[in-house]
């Protein structure tokens, strides 16, 4: 996520493609994408890797959708991040909605919990209710 946080992240997670054995001979974990439960149309929001790769596209998730991963898991540390993420600017909060309500009703079928959650950090700051 490029923050300017004190915690970072050594994760490198890769989603299938053709080239799955040659990431995991390197040690790299290669996961199926519902693993992470991101909204559907997440490829159209993902960008490219600086830098170019002979046979490799190297494309990584917007923050939006990274928002999402940290939602679903709900730990503490992630509940800081997402606060932090809107409170950056790193995500709009608009989006997020439209989002949001998409994303659970793919996933979980309109997860009250989920959605209670959503709303825990969505509106961490009561004068953000209206926005």
């Amino acid at each position: 996520m490029a923050r300017k946080n004190n915690r970072g992240s050594n994760d490198v997670d890769i989603i299938p493609s053709r080239f799955f054995r040659v990431f995991s001979e390197h040690g790299l974990e290669v996961f199926d994408e519902h693993y992470f439960y991101l909204p559907e149309d997440y490829i159209s929001r993902a960008k490219q890797v600086d830098g170019e790769y002979e046979n490799l596209k190297v494309m990584y998730v917007d923050a939006h959708d990274i928002w999402f991963t940290k939602l679903r898991a709900f730990r503490n540390k992630d509940k800081v991040d997402m606060i932090q993420m809107i409170k950056e600017g790193i995500v709009d909060v608009n989006t997020l909605d439209v989002l949001f309500e998409r994303w659970n009703l793919h996933w979980f079928k309109n997860n009250p919990e989920l959605e209670d959650n959503y709303n825990e950090v969505r509106y961490y700051d009561s004068r953000n209710r209206n926005t």
